[in-house]
Protein backbone atom coordinates (compact mmCIF):
# COMPACT_ATOMS: atom_id res chain seq x y z
CA UNK A 1 0.00 0.00 0.00
CA UNK A 2 1.12 3.31 -1.05
CA UNK A 3 2.98 4.91 2.13
CA UNK A 4 0.90 8.67 1.64
CA UNK A 5 -2.31 6.63 1.82
CA UNK A 6 -1.22 4.98 5.06
CA UNK A 7 -0.28 8.05 6.42
CA UNK A 8 -3.12 9.54 5.71
CA UNK A 9 -5.71 7.25 7.00
CA UNK A 10 -3.16 6.66 10.11
CA UNK A 11 -2.92 10.49 11.19
CA UNK A 12 -6.97 11.00 11.43
CA UNK A 13 -7.44 7.84 13.30
CA UNK A 14 -4.67 8.59 15.87
CA UNK A 15 -6.25 12.15 16.44
CA UNK A 16 -9.59 11.29 16.81
CA UNK A 17 -8.23 8.35 18.81
CA UNK A 18 -6.10 10.31 21.35
CA UNK A 19 -9.06 13.16 21.89
CA UNK A 20 -11.16 10.07 22.77
CA UNK A 21 -8.63 8.51 24.85
CA UNK A 22 -7.73 12.15 26.42
CA UNK A 23 -11.79 12.88 27.25
CA UNK A 24 -11.93 9.42 28.51
CA UNK A 25 -9.55 9.95 31.04
CA UNK A 26 -10.32 13.49 31.56
CA UNK A 27 -13.82 12.05 32.72
CA UNK A 28 -13.07 8.87 34.63
CA UNK A 29 -10.31 11.40 36.94
CA UNK A 30 -12.99 13.92 37.14
CA UNK A 31 -15.66 11.12 38.24
CA UNK A 32 -12.98 9.47 40.81
CA UNK A 33 -12.73 13.25 42.09
CA UNK A 34 -16.05 13.57 42.74
CA UNK A 35 -16.71 9.94 43.93
CA UNK A 36 -14.21 10.40 46.12
CA UNK A 37 -15.37 13.75 47.58
CA UNK A 38 -18.90 12.74 48.06
CA UNK A 39 -17.42 9.76 50.18
CA UNK A 40 -15.47 11.48 52.55
CA UNK A 41 -18.61 14.05 52.85
CA UNK A 42 -21.32 11.12 53.47
CA UNK A 43 -18.62 9.31 55.79
CA UNK A 44 -17.94 12.59 57.69
CA UNK A 45 -21.72 13.33 58.06
CA UNK A 46 -22.69 9.74 59.06
CA UNK A 47 -19.54 9.71 61.68
CA UNK A 48 -21.65 13.27 62.86
CA UNK A 49 -25.03 11.74 62.95
CA UNK A 50 -23.72 8.65 64.48
CA UNK A 51 -21.78 10.64 67.31
CA UNK A 52 -24.94 13.28 68.00
CA UNK A 53 -27.20 9.91 68.09
CA UNK A 54 -25.09 8.46 70.44
CA UNK A 55 -24.82 11.77 72.54
CA UNK A 56 -28.46 12.30 72.44
CA UNK A 57 -29.09 8.59 73.89
CA UNK A 58 -26.51 8.78 77.12
CA UNK A 59 -27.95 12.08 77.58
CA UNK A 60 -31.32 10.53 77.73
CA UNK A 61 -30.17 8.01 79.85
CA UNK A 62 -28.63 9.98 82.61
CA UNK A 63 -31.89 12.18 82.25
CA UNK A 64 -33.94 8.65 82.82
CA UNK A 65 -31.60 7.97 85.68
CA UNK A 66 -32.09 10.88 87.67
CA UNK A 67 -36.02 10.31 86.83
CA UNK A 68 -36.01 6.86 88.62
CA UNK A 69 -34.02 8.46 91.74
CA UNK A 70 -36.47 11.29 91.87
CA UNK A 71 -38.98 8.97 92.04
CA UNK A 72 -38.06 5.91 93.97
CA UNK A 73 -35.26 8.12 96.22
CA UNK A 74 -32.86 4.75 95.77
CA UNK A 75 -29.41 5.64 95.26
CA UNK A 76 -28.59 2.81 93.43
CA UNK A 77 -29.82 4.50 90.17
CA UNK A 78 -27.25 6.87 90.69
CA UNK A 79 -24.38 4.49 90.39
CA UNK A 80 -24.39 4.15 86.26
CA UNK A 81 -24.15 7.90 86.18
CA UNK A 82 -20.12 7.80 85.94
CA UNK A 83 -20.26 5.55 83.42
CA UNK A 84 -22.93 7.11 81.50
CA UNK A 85 -20.79 10.65 81.77
CA UNK A 86 -17.28 8.39 80.39
CA UNK A 87 -20.26 7.77 77.04
CA UNK A 88 -21.17 11.40 76.96
CA UNK A 89 -17.61 12.88 77.16
CA UNK A 90 -16.50 9.90 74.32
CA UNK A 91 -19.45 10.56 72.47
CA UNK A 92 -18.99 14.86 72.65
CA UNK A 93 -15.39 14.04 71.98
CA UNK A 94 -16.44 12.32 68.72
CA UNK A 95 -18.64 14.79 67.61
CA UNK A 96 -16.79 17.77 67.97
CA UNK A 97 -14.07 15.96 65.38
CA UNK A 98 -16.39 15.58 63.15
CA UNK A 99 -17.73 19.22 63.59
CA UNK A 100 -16.53 21.14 60.42
CA UNK A 101 -19.35 24.42 59.76
CA UNK A 102 -19.16 27.32 62.63
CA UNK A 103 -23.20 25.59 63.45
CA UNK A 104 -21.60 22.59 64.51
CA UNK A 105 -18.79 24.11 66.50
CA UNK A 106 -21.36 26.68 68.22
CA UNK A 107 -24.05 23.31 69.03
CA UNK A 108 -21.21 21.65 70.44
CA UNK A 109 -19.81 24.00 72.70
CA UNK A 110 -23.09 24.61 74.17
CA UNK A 111 -23.62 21.14 75.04
CA UNK A 112 -20.45 20.64 76.52
CA UNK A 113 -20.79 23.99 78.60
CA UNK A 114 -24.24 22.16 80.03
CA UNK A 115 -22.67 18.66 80.64
CA UNK A 116 -20.07 20.32 82.19
CA UNK A 117 -21.74 22.51 84.62
CA UNK A 118 -23.99 19.17 85.46
CA UNK A 119 -21.76 17.41 86.47
CA UNK A 120 -19.63 19.68 88.32
CA UNK A 121 -22.69 20.34 90.40
CA UNK A 122 -23.33 16.45 90.66
CA UNK A 123 -19.46 15.57 91.77
CA UNK A 124 -19.65 18.41 94.32
CA UNK A 125 -23.43 17.43 95.98
CA UNK A 126 -21.46 13.58 95.95
CA UNK A 127 -18.03 14.63 97.58
CA UNK A 128 -19.85 16.90 99.98
CA UNK A 129 -22.60 14.52 101.20
CA UNK A 130 -24.70 17.50 102.51
CA UNK A 131 -26.35 17.11 105.96
CA UNK A 132 -30.05 16.96 104.46
CA UNK A 133 -29.05 14.05 102.24
CA UNK A 134 -28.80 14.14 98.26
CA UNK A 135 -32.30 14.50 97.43
CA UNK A 136 -33.18 18.06 97.83
CA UNK A 137 -29.80 18.85 96.62
CA UNK A 138 -30.17 16.74 93.38
CA UNK A 139 -33.62 18.50 92.71
CA UNK A 140 -31.83 21.93 93.33
CA UNK A 141 -29.35 20.84 90.40
CA UNK A 142 -31.51 19.17 88.16
CA UNK A 143 -33.95 22.41 88.34
CA UNK A 144 -30.65 24.59 88.20
CA UNK A 145 -29.09 22.99 84.92
CA UNK A 146 -32.05 21.81 82.80
CA UNK A 147 -30.68 18.33 81.00
CA UNK A 148 -32.97 19.34 78.55
CA UNK A 149 -30.94 22.65 77.46
CA UNK A 150 -28.05 19.98 77.20
CA UNK A 151 -30.16 17.60 74.99
CA UNK A 152 -31.01 20.50 72.67
CA UNK A 153 -28.34 21.53 70.87
CA UNK A 154 -27.19 17.63 70.55
CA UNK A 155 -30.91 17.00 68.88
CA UNK A 156 -30.11 20.45 66.80
CA UNK A 157 -26.79 19.00 65.73
CA UNK A 158 -28.17 15.73 64.84
CA UNK A 159 -30.94 17.36 62.58
CA UNK A 160 -28.12 19.53 60.97
CA UNK A 161 -26.32 16.62 59.99
CA UNK A 162 -29.03 14.82 58.76
CA UNK A 163 -30.13 17.15 56.54
CA UNK A 164 -26.38 17.53 55.53
CA UNK A 165 -26.49 14.27 54.52
CA UNK A 166 -30.04 14.76 52.35
CA UNK A 167 -28.68 17.65 50.39
CA UNK A 168 -25.49 15.41 50.05
CA UNK A 169 -26.95 12.92 48.34
CA UNK A 170 -29.55 15.09 46.57
CA UNK A 171 -26.09 16.63 45.01
CA UNK A 172 -25.13 12.94 43.84
CA UNK A 173 -28.46 12.63 42.45
CA UNK A 174 -28.09 15.95 40.61
CA UNK A 175 -24.05 14.81 39.57
CA UNK A 176 -25.30 11.50 38.18
CA UNK A 177 -27.49 13.01 36.16
CA UNK A 178 -25.41 15.42 34.71
CA UNK A 179 -22.74 13.18 34.54
CA UNK A 180 -25.45 10.86 32.29
CA UNK A 181 -26.35 13.25 30.24
CA UNK A 182 -22.62 14.29 29.95
CA UNK A 183 -21.87 10.93 28.66
CA UNK A 184 -24.60 10.85 26.38
CA UNK A 185 -23.30 13.78 24.68
CA UNK A 186 -20.15 12.39 24.67
CA UNK A 187 -20.85 9.27 22.89
CA UNK A 188 -23.77 11.08 20.15
CA UNK A 189 -20.37 13.83 19.41
CA UNK A 190 -18.23 10.53 19.30
CA UNK A 191 -20.62 8.97 17.02
CA UNK A 192 -20.85 11.98 14.71
CA UNK A 193 -17.15 12.04 15.04
CA UNK A 194 -16.29 9.00 13.63
CA UNK A 195 -18.86 9.14 11.02
CA UNK A 196 -16.95 12.55 10.02
CA UNK A 197 -13.91 11.06 10.38
CA UNK A 198 -14.78 7.70 8.54
CA UNK A 199 -16.34 10.05 5.87
CA UNK A 200 -12.89 11.80 5.39
CA UNK A 201 -11.19 9.05 5.29
CA UNK A 202 -13.07 7.11 2.70
CA UNK A 203 -12.76 10.68 0.66
CA UNK A 204 -9.41 10.23 1.07
CA UNK A 205 -9.28 6.35 0.34
CA UNK A 206 -11.72 7.11 -3.09
CA UNK A 207 -9.21 10.48 -3.97
CA UNK A 208 -5.89 7.58 -3.50
CA UNK A 209 -8.02 5.16 -5.64
CA UNK A 210 -8.49 7.03 -8.40
CA UNK A 211 -4.97 8.66 -8.53
CA UNK A 212 -3.76 4.78 -8.30
CA UNK A 213 -6.70 3.82 -11.32
CA UNK A 214 -4.90 7.03 -13.06
CA UNK A 215 -1.53 6.06 -12.68
CA UNK A 216 -2.34 2.20 -13.75
CA UNK A 217 -4.10 3.45 -16.77
CA UNK A 218 -0.81 5.36 -17.96
CA UNK A 219 0.97 2.50 -17.22
CA UNK A 220 -0.99 0.20 -19.03
CA UNK A 221 -0.71 2.74 -22.22
CA UNK A 222 3.00 2.82 -21.63
CA UNK A 223 3.28 -0.65 -21.56
CA UNK A 224 1.20 -0.79 -24.96
CA UNK A 225 3.65 1.46 -26.62
CA UNK A 226 6.35 -0.34 -25.33
CA UNK A 227 5.55 -3.40 -26.90
CA UNK A 228 3.81 -1.09 -29.55
CA UNK A 229 0.35 -2.74 -29.53
CA UNK A 230 -2.02 -0.51 -28.70
CA UNK A 231 -4.86 -2.86 -28.87
CA UNK A 232 -3.47 -5.70 -26.69
CA UNK A 233 -5.50 -9.02 -27.37
CA UNK A 234 -8.15 -9.78 -24.57
CA UNK A 235 -8.90 -13.10 -22.46
CA UNK A 236 -12.15 -14.61 -22.89
CA UNK A 237 -12.57 -13.69 -18.90
CA UNK A 238 -11.03 -10.80 -18.88
CA UNK A 239 -13.33 -7.51 -19.69
CA UNK A 240 -9.94 -4.50 -19.37
CA UNK A 241 -13.17 -2.17 -18.02
CA UNK A 242 -10.79 -1.33 -15.08
CA UNK A 243 -7.79 0.19 -15.16
CA UNK A 244 -5.97 -3.40 -13.22
CA UNK A 245 -7.49 -5.31 -15.71
CA UNK A 246 -5.77 -3.11 -18.10
CA UNK A 247 -2.39 -3.69 -16.65
CA UNK A 248 -3.26 -7.17 -15.89
CA UNK A 249 -3.66 -7.45 -20.37
CA UNK A 250 -0.95 -5.64 -20.67
CA UNK A 251 1.55 -6.87 -18.25
CA UNK A 252 0.49 -10.58 -19.91
CA UNK A 253 1.67 -9.31 -23.48
CA UNK A 254 4.79 -7.44 -21.94
CA UNK A 255 6.12 -10.91 -20.44
CA UNK A 256 5.06 -12.68 -23.29
CA UNK A 257 7.61 -10.38 -25.82
CA UNK A 258 10.03 -10.92 -22.56
CA UNK A 259 10.05 -14.71 -22.52
CA UNK A 260 10.58 -14.64 -26.37
CA UNK A 261 13.23 -11.99 -26.03
CA UNK A 262 14.74 -14.29 -23.60
CA UNK A 263 14.90 -17.19 -25.72
CA UNK A 264 16.54 -15.23 -28.31
CA UNK A 265 18.97 -14.10 -25.69
CA UNK A 266 19.80 -17.23 -25.10
CA UNK A 267 19.76 -18.97 -28.70
CA UNK A 268 22.49 -15.65 -29.61
CA UNK A 269 24.36 -16.62 -26.50
CA UNK A 270 24.79 -20.30 -27.10
CA UNK A 271 25.64 -19.06 -30.88
CA UNK A 272 28.87 -16.74 -29.43
CA UNK A 273 29.52 -20.10 -27.01
CA UNK A 274 29.32 -22.12 -29.67
CA UNK A 275 31.77 -19.76 -31.99
CA UNK A 276 34.04 -19.04 -28.83
CA UNK A 277 34.39 -22.33 -28.48
CA UNK A 278 35.15 -22.76 -32.47
CA UNK A 279 37.84 -20.25 -32.08
CA UNK A 280 39.26 -21.71 -28.86
CA UNK A 281 39.65 -25.00 -30.47
CA UNK A 282 41.05 -24.21 -33.36
CA UNK A 283 43.72 -21.73 -31.50
CA UNK A 284 44.19 -24.50 -29.58
CA UNK A 285 45.09 -27.93 -31.99
CA UNK A 286 46.48 -25.22 -34.71
CA UNK A 287 50.09 -25.09 -32.98
CA UNK A 288 50.27 -29.23 -32.22
CA UNK A 289 48.77 -29.73 -36.12
CA UNK A 290 51.18 -27.53 -37.20
CA UNK A 291 54.43 -29.87 -35.96
CA UNK A 292 52.69 -32.86 -36.94
CA UNK A 293 52.24 -31.39 -40.66
CA UNK A 294 55.97 -30.38 -40.46
CA UNK A 295 57.22 -33.35 -39.35
CA UNK A 296 54.95 -35.38 -41.79
CA UNK A 297 56.10 -33.03 -44.93
CA UNK A 298 59.81 -34.04 -43.72
CA UNK A 299 58.87 -37.41 -43.96
CA UNK A 300 57.36 -37.47 -47.62
CA UNK A 301 60.20 -35.44 -49.04
CA UNK A 302 61.70 -38.84 -51.01
CA UNK A 303 64.97 -36.32 -51.62
CA UNK A 304 66.17 -36.09 -48.15
CA UNK A 305 65.79 -39.93 -48.31
CA UNK A 306 65.69 -39.50 -44.01
CA UNK A 307 63.17 -41.19 -42.24
CA UNK A 308 61.91 -39.92 -39.11
CA UNK A 309 64.18 -40.65 -36.48
CA UNK A 310 63.36 -41.13 -32.42
CA UNK A 311 63.02 -38.00 -31.26
CA UNK A 312 60.36 -36.92 -34.60
CA UNK A 313 58.42 -39.86 -32.92
CA UNK A 314 57.98 -39.16 -29.40
CA UNK A 315 57.47 -35.54 -30.57
CA UNK A 316 54.48 -36.66 -32.93
CA UNK A 317 53.61 -38.90 -30.13
CA UNK A 318 53.54 -35.76 -27.72
CA UNK A 319 51.05 -33.81 -29.81
CA UNK A 320 49.40 -36.16 -30.11
CA UNK A 321 48.39 -36.45 -26.68
CA UNK A 322 48.49 -32.59 -26.35
CA UNK A 323 45.47 -32.57 -28.80
CA UNK A 324 43.79 -35.26 -27.06
CA UNK A 325 43.73 -33.29 -23.85
CA UNK A 326 42.68 -30.53 -25.69
CA UNK A 327 39.53 -32.56 -26.60
CA UNK A 328 38.92 -33.91 -23.29
CA UNK A 329 38.89 -30.33 -22.08
CA UNK A 330 36.73 -29.46 -24.32
CA UNK A 331 34.14 -32.51 -23.60
CA UNK A 332 34.68 -32.13 -19.94
CA UNK A 333 33.21 -28.70 -20.17
CA UNK A 334 30.65 -29.37 -22.63
CA UNK A 335 29.51 -32.97 -21.01
CA UNK A 336 30.25 -32.92 -17.22
CA UNK A 337 30.00 -36.19 -15.99
CA UNK A 338 27.65 -36.99 -12.59
CA UNK A 339 29.20 -37.12 -9.71
CA UNK A 340 29.03 -40.52 -7.68
CA UNK A 341 28.26 -39.24 -4.77
CA UNK A 342 29.73 -41.47 -1.29
CA UNK A 343 31.13 -40.59 2.26
CA UNK A 344 34.72 -39.12 2.02
CA UNK A 345 37.10 -38.71 4.66
CA UNK A 346 38.35 -35.33 3.09
CA UNK A 347 41.68 -35.28 5.02
CA UNK A 348 42.76 -38.53 3.71
CA UNK A 349 41.83 -37.44 0.54
CA UNK A 350 43.68 -34.14 0.57
CA UNK A 351 46.94 -35.95 1.98
CA UNK A 352 46.94 -38.61 -1.08
CA UNK A 353 46.20 -36.43 -3.57
CA UNK A 354 49.28 -33.56 -2.52
CA UNK A 355 51.89 -36.93 -2.11
CA UNK A 356 50.99 -37.67 -5.44
CA UNK A 357 52.40 -34.17 -6.77
CA UNK A 358 54.54 -33.25 -4.30
CA UNK A 359 57.67 -33.98 -6.94
CA UNK A 360 56.34 -32.44 -9.23
CA UNK A 361 56.08 -29.35 -6.87
CA UNK A 362 59.70 -30.39 -5.69
CA UNK A 363 60.57 -30.06 -9.26
CA UNK A 364 59.63 -26.45 -9.51
CA UNK A 365 61.06 -26.06 -5.97
CA UNK A 366 57.78 -24.83 -4.28
CA UNK A 367 57.07 -26.11 -0.70
CA UNK A 368 53.73 -27.66 0.00
CA UNK A 369 52.46 -27.30 3.45
CA UNK A 370 48.86 -28.77 5.12
CA UNK A 371 48.19 -27.15 8.30
CA UNK A 372 46.80 -30.23 10.89
CA UNK A 373 42.89 -30.27 10.48
CA UNK A 374 40.90 -29.44 13.60
CA UNK A 375 39.57 -33.08 13.54
CA UNK A 376 40.63 -36.43 11.80
CA UNK A 377 37.86 -37.00 10.07
CA UNK A 378 36.05 -34.49 8.35
CA UNK A 379 33.49 -36.31 6.13
CA UNK A 380 31.63 -35.05 2.92
CA UNK A 381 29.66 -36.68 0.68
CA UNK A 382 31.46 -36.78 -2.80
CA UNK A 383 32.71 -37.60 -5.75
CA UNK A 384 36.63 -38.69 -4.55
CA UNK A 385 37.56 -38.61 -8.47
CA UNK A 386 36.02 -35.36 -9.40
CA UNK A 387 36.54 -34.09 -5.69
CA UNK A 388 40.67 -34.72 -6.51
CA UNK A 389 40.19 -33.58 -10.41
CA UNK A 390 39.65 -30.18 -8.48
CA UNK A 391 42.25 -30.45 -5.99
CA UNK A 392 45.02 -31.22 -8.44
CA UNK A 393 43.97 -28.57 -10.43
CA UNK A 394 44.11 -25.86 -8.20
CA UNK A 395 47.26 -27.43 -7.21
CA UNK A 396 49.12 -27.04 -10.65
CA UNK A 397 47.63 -23.33 -11.30
CA UNK A 398 49.48 -22.68 -8.09
CA UNK A 399 52.78 -24.04 -8.80
CA UNK A 400 52.23 -22.78 -12.72
CA UNK A 401 51.83 -19.21 -10.80
CA UNK A 402 55.06 -19.51 -8.94
CA UNK A 403 57.76 -20.40 -12.13
CA UNK A 404 60.73 -19.37 -9.50
CA UNK A 405 59.38 -21.20 -6.38
CA UNK A 406 57.28 -20.15 -3.53
CA UNK A 407 54.85 -21.83 -1.29
CA UNK A 408 51.55 -23.53 -1.64
CA UNK A 409 49.85 -24.14 1.74
CA UNK A 410 46.79 -25.90 2.49
CA UNK A 411 44.22 -25.09 5.58
CA UNK A 412 40.94 -25.92 7.15
CA UNK A 413 38.21 -23.33 7.97
CA UNK A 414 34.90 -25.77 9.93
CA UNK A 415 31.77 -25.38 10.91
CA UNK A 416 29.49 -27.41 12.65
CA UNK A 417 27.58 -26.94 9.26
CA UNK A 418 30.66 -26.95 6.94
CA UNK A 419 34.32 -27.67 5.53
CA UNK A 420 36.34 -25.34 4.02
CA UNK A 421 39.47 -26.69 1.92
CA UNK A 422 42.11 -23.44 1.16
CA UNK A 423 44.20 -23.75 -1.43
CA UNK A 424 46.79 -20.52 -1.22
CA UNK A 425 50.13 -19.69 -2.94
CA UNK A 426 52.74 -16.92 -2.34
CA UNK A 427 52.43 -16.07 -6.50
CA UNK A 428 51.34 -12.82 -7.92
CA UNK A 429 48.27 -13.15 -7.37
CA UNK A 430 44.60 -12.92 -9.24
CA UNK A 431 44.57 -9.98 -11.20
CA UNK A 432 42.32 -7.46 -10.07
CA UNK A 433 40.53 -6.59 -13.08
CA UNK A 434 39.19 -10.00 -13.66
CA UNK A 435 37.64 -10.79 -10.41
CA UNK A 436 34.49 -13.28 -10.54
CA UNK A 437 35.27 -13.52 -14.51
CA UNK A 438 38.27 -15.85 -13.33
CA UNK A 439 35.41 -18.97 -13.50
CA UNK A 440 34.16 -17.96 -16.99
CA UNK A 441 35.29 -20.16 -20.04
CA UNK A 442 38.29 -19.37 -22.03
CA UNK A 443 39.19 -16.70 -19.47
CA UNK A 444 43.12 -17.46 -18.58
CA UNK A 445 45.92 -15.86 -16.70
CA UNK A 446 48.44 -18.15 -18.39
CA UNK A 447 49.81 -17.78 -22.34
CA UNK A 448 49.40 -21.27 -23.20
CA UNK A 449 46.10 -22.20 -21.28
CA UNK A 450 42.59 -22.56 -22.52
CA UNK A 451 40.73 -21.30 -19.50
CA UNK A 452 38.46 -24.19 -18.86
CA UNK A 453 39.97 -25.55 -15.65
CA UNK A 454 38.80 -23.23 -13.58
CA UNK A 455 35.25 -23.21 -15.25
CA UNK A 456 35.03 -27.12 -14.59
CA UNK A 457 36.38 -27.14 -11.07
CA UNK A 458 33.50 -24.62 -9.71
CA UNK A 459 30.98 -26.48 -11.78
CA UNK A 460 32.19 -29.99 -10.31
CA UNK A 461 32.03 -28.38 -6.43
CA UNK A 462 28.55 -26.82 -7.24
CA UNK A 463 27.28 -30.44 -8.64
CA UNK A 464 28.61 -31.40 -4.83
CA UNK A 465 26.20 -28.32 -3.61
CA UNK A 466 29.45 -26.68 -2.55
CA UNK A 467 31.28 -23.40 -3.74
CA UNK A 468 34.59 -22.17 -4.94
CA UNK A 469 35.59 -18.70 -4.31
CA UNK A 470 39.02 -17.24 -5.12
CA UNK A 471 40.68 -13.65 -3.25
CA UNK A 472 43.72 -12.26 -3.47
CA UNK A 473 45.28 -12.84 -0.01
CA UNK A 474 46.32 -9.66 1.91
CA UNK A 475 50.18 -10.37 2.46
CA UNK A 476 49.97 -11.29 -1.83
CA UNK A 477 49.25 -14.40 -3.09
CA UNK A 478 45.88 -16.40 -4.36
CA UNK A 479 43.70 -18.04 -2.34
CA UNK A 480 40.93 -20.54 -3.48
CA UNK A 481 38.40 -21.65 -0.99
CA UNK A 482 36.40 -25.08 -1.30
CA UNK A 483 33.14 -25.11 0.69
CA UNK A 484 31.27 -28.25 1.29
CA UNK A 485 28.34 -29.32 3.05
CA UNK A 486 29.65 -31.17 6.33
CA UNK A 487 28.07 -34.95 7.04
CA UNK A 488 27.07 -34.91 10.66
CA UNK A 489 25.27 -37.24 12.71
CA UNK A 490 21.89 -35.49 12.08
CA UNK A 491 22.45 -35.58 8.12
CA UNK A 492 23.26 -39.44 8.81
CA UNK A 493 19.80 -40.09 10.86
CA UNK A 494 18.18 -38.25 7.97
CA UNK A 495 19.70 -40.11 5.32
CA UNK A 496 18.42 -43.39 6.77
CA UNK A 497 15.01 -42.14 7.53
CA UNK A 498 14.63 -41.79 3.45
Amino acid sequence: MNPRLITGLTIPLAVVSVLLLIIAIGSALYVRSLQQSISHLMSHHVASVRAAQELEISIREVRSQFDRYLITADKKHLEPVPRLKERIEAALLEAESAATTNAEYAFMRRARDGCDAFFRGYESIIANQPPGGLYPNIIDLIETVRLGEVLEPAHEYLRWNEGMLSRTSEENRELVERLTLGMLGLGICGAIGGMLAGWLISAGVRRSMQRTEERLRDTAAQLDQAIAQPHPPTDSTLQPDSALEQVTVSVSAVLKRLRQTERDALRAEQLAWVGQMAAGIAHEIRNPLMAIKILVQVAADRRSGQPLRARDLQVLEEEIVRLEQIVNGFLDFARPTRPELREVNLVELVQKSIERLRQRAELHGVEVQIDSPPESRLLVQADPNQLRQVLVNLVYNALDAQPQGGTICLGWDCSSESIELIVADSGPGLPPELGEMIFEPFISTKESGMGLGLSICRRIVESHGGRLTATNRPEGGAEFRICLQRVTHDSRLTSAQR
